[in-house]
């Protein structure tokens, strides 16, 4: 429907396209130079009226393609956010307090081993569609897919009250919905791994200028990536830092784990397992 309209706007634009040419045409026609300048400015008038319409038609088909694209990131409330504040995704590097999320399904390599290429895709296209829905609901930002896994932030670009309760909830939140996924045999997936984190990054468009994606860097990125890793090495389902566990403790029920030295890092770094909320 929409494109129908566009078109209809487009060939409205042309008509008026042909007048101011009619007009100018008529201008030489005429020996009446009263009438000629007459004719001249009402064929101005039709050009300024032509370029303002298209100036207002391409602004709204890039605001439409820009909806279009970062729907698939975020909510329908925090995309029309967006679209009512685009500097948002213009920030080029803004110091943000967020919560990042890391998960990726337990053993999907040796999964993937026994099926089809095309029973595969399917099976992460079913996993992804469900899990994607729940970040979208708890106000997190879909950052990127990573093979079996997905990045996701809360707080960025747009803010969000209670950022680490979000990431914290859609966790518990994820690990039902699978759950439910398996019980009606919707899923041979058997289990999924999730590390959090909080802390300062740097959020903003990064890339060339040929292709840009918004995202989040910093360490605080690395830390919640190690920890999701760290999962397997310490049977847990969940890992949260010790920046996430301080602003959530009072929600949710947790244990702690020894203190470790995380890869890369020199210091002990404080971790807590993620049991359930109260």
């Amino acid at each position: 429907m929409e494109m129908d309209i566009l078109k209809a706007i487009e060939l409205a634009i042309s008509h008026e396209t042909e007048a101011r040419k009619s007009y100018l045409a008529l201008a030489q026609e005429s020996e009446d130079p009263e009438l000629q300048r007459l004719l001249r400015e009402i064929a101005a008038e039709e050009a300024g009226h032509e370029a303002t319409l298209r100036s207002r038609l391409r602004l709204y088909e890039e605001k439409h393609l820009l909806r279009d694209t970062i729907s698939r990131y975020v909510s329908p409330q925090m995309c029309a956010d967006i679209l009512n504040n685009p500097g948002l995704l213009q920030l080029g590097g803004e110091r943000r307090q967020v919560t990042v999320l890391f998960a990726d399904i337990k053993g999907f390599t040796a999964l993937s081993e026994r099926m089809e290429p095309e029973k595969v895709v399917e099976v992460l296209n079913n996993f992804f569609t469900e899990m994607v829905e729940l970040v979208f609901q708890h106000q997190g930002t879909l950052d990127k897919f990573l093979g079996d896994a997905l990045m996701v932030e809360f707080g960025a670009p747009v803010q969000v009250p209670e950022a680490p309760f979000q990431a914290v909830t859609c966790a518990l939140a994820m690990h039902r919905r699978l759950h439910e996924m398996q019980e009606q045999g919707f899923t041979p997936i058997k289990g999924m791994r999730i590390g959090i984190n909080t802390g300062e990054a740097i959020v903003g468009n990064i890339g060339s200028h040929k292709r840009m994606d918004f995202t989040v860097v910093g360490d605080v990125v690395n830390v919640a990536s190690r920890l999701q890793g760290l999962t397997k090495e310490l049977e847990a389902d969940t890992l949260v830092s010790e920046a996430t566990y301080l602003e959530v403790k009072d929600g949710f029920r947790f244990e702690a784990v020894p203190p470790l030295v995380l890869r890369g890092r020199r210091e002990t770094t404080l971790v807590y397992r993620l049991l359930d909320g109260n």
